[in-house]
């Protein structure tokens, strides 16, 4: 399966296509254009020597005329210049080129306009550019082969494509260099961003090029950074008010206690009062998770490095937790593989995890419902997964259930502080896992994706 080209590199071969569409523009329009002027030079240099046999002929009389044709016949031998002198009376011609008499421009094709004469050691020529003038009783006539414009039009053309290839070599290379440098850098602002968009704030790019997307990257930096300090100071202002609320309704709580369980104090009090119990330690609940999740996200809760058997934690926790869940009207059942599944973590805090996601799963689920945990383990690593047969979530909300303080629920007739899912959010990344939410078909099935232990 082939990768789709990302759009820098698009961008640099499309330059590439331009620079190459452009290059042979510019050598074409160069080669007509050379080549007319050549052309035109050389059917000047030809009628100025039909002139200038003419000027002999007028200042020197035929005689002359005659010597210099058979001189230029001894001189030129590689048939690139050929003149003659056609006498209009006897129709005898003198000098190396072999033609019907004419007047003015013409060209003369080898074989249809003229025969063309064997020159040892040199090509034939395949066509002429000549001029001809009539003097007295006769014509004197200048040729040119047209090689030379041909060769130098090999030259520009074997120049142009050596250029083009020489340049559009070096430009693809520079072209993939620069676009693989741009998409390992849009690569990386892409990694922070989807790390903070899971909450990793502390993350940043540090570009360190000085072009446009370097001060891209430096704003997002800082606008990582802003969002980081508000981020902790709200969550900082949680934790504060979780931690100082909690010794008064720890006092408050010991104080209506035993009022609660006094004989002296009439029934109907003792039911308000109990009441208000249950709604402190409900609170009370609430701040300990707060400050729970708070000390994860912080880091300041130390990580043990435990070989952790997860098909032993589903276990205990399925036998924890099955009773309630039968008293309740519910299932709770485990499909666990019968050698270890390890990963490496603390013990602890992956049980919280797997009792919350449970505990979730039998608390929204009407009865009779039915839970199962499942350890598996796939070429990736190792799946612990929490599955129910109830209503499930809407796809909408999918997204939602791992933040602080989302209840599903809106009526929030069910208990619950909203806290318990994003406490196994925070577990699982600081032991490296990945969650996934699926729709089970019915219900809902939640999953804890670690990473392959090292072999």
């Amino acid at each position: 399966m082939t990768m789709p080209l990302s759009w820098s590199m698009r961008f640099a071969l499309a330059l590439c296509a331009v620079f190459t569409m452009g290059t042979l523009v510019a050598g074409g329009l160069s080669y007509v254009f050379l080549s007319r002027e050549m052309t035109l030079r050389l059917a000047a240099d030809t009628r100025a020597s039909a002139e200038s046999l003419a000027s002999l002929a007028a200042d020197g009389g035929l005689d002359d005329l005659k010597d210099h044709l058979r001189a230029q016949i001894l001189t030129v031998r590689d048939g690139s210049s050929l003149v003659a002198y056609v006498d209009a009376t006897t129709g005898e011609t003198i000098g190396s080129l072999d033609v019907a008499p004419f007047e003015g421009p013409r060209r003369l094709v080898v074989g249809a306009d003229m025969s063309g004469a064997e020159t040892p050691g040199f090509d034939a020529p395949e066509a002429y550019l000549a001029y001809g003038i009539r003097i007295g009783d006769g014509w004197v006539i200048a040729a040119r082969d047209e090689a030379w414009v041909a060769e130098n039009g090999e030259i520009l053309v074997q120049t142009l494509a050596w250029a083009l290839a020489i340049g559009l070599l070096l430009s693809v290379a520079l072209a993939v260099i620069f676009a693989r440098r741009n998409e390992r850098r849009i690569t990386a602002m892409e990694e922070v961003l989807e790390a903070a968009g899971a909450g990793r704030l502390d993350l940043r790019i540090q570009d360190p090029g000085k072009d446009d997307l370097a001060e891209l990257a430096a704003r997002v930096d800082q606008m990582l950074a802003r969002l980081e300090t508000g981020v902790a100071a709200i969550r900082q202002v949680s934790t504060d008010v979780a931690h100082d609320l909690r010794a008064p309704l720890t006092r408050l709580r010991m104080r209506l206690e035993p009022q609660a369980l006094s004989s002296g104090v009439p029934e109907a009090t003792r039911h308000e009062i109990g009441s208000a119990l249950v709604d402190l330690d409900a609170i009370s609940a609430t701040f300990d998770a707060i400050l729970r999740l708070s000390r994860l996200q912080s880091g300041t809760v130390e990580l043990r490095s435990d070989a952790v058997n997860l098909s032993r934690l589903g276990a205990d926790i399925c036998d924890l937790l099955g009773p309630s869940a039968e008293d309740a009207g519910n299932v709770l059942t485990a499909d666990l593989p019968d050698t270890p599944v390890i990963v490496t973590g603390d013990a602890d805090l992956l049980s919280q995890a797997l009792t919350n996601l449970v505990d979730n799963a039998l608390r929204h689920c009407p009865a009779p419902a039915r839970v199962t945990i499942t350890v598996t383990k796939d070429e990736t690593g190792p799946v612990l997964t929490v599955r129910d047969d109830g209503p499930g979530i809407p796809e909408a909300d999918l997204d939602r259930i791992f933040d602080r303080f989302v209840r599903l629920d809106a009526s929030r007739s069910v208990p619950g502080t909203g806290l318990g899912l994003s406490l196994v959010a925070a577990i699982a990344t600081m032991h490296g896992a990945r969650i996934v939410v699926e729709d089970a078909a019915p219900g809902l099935a939640v999953r804890l994706l670690f990473r392959k232990p090292p072999a």
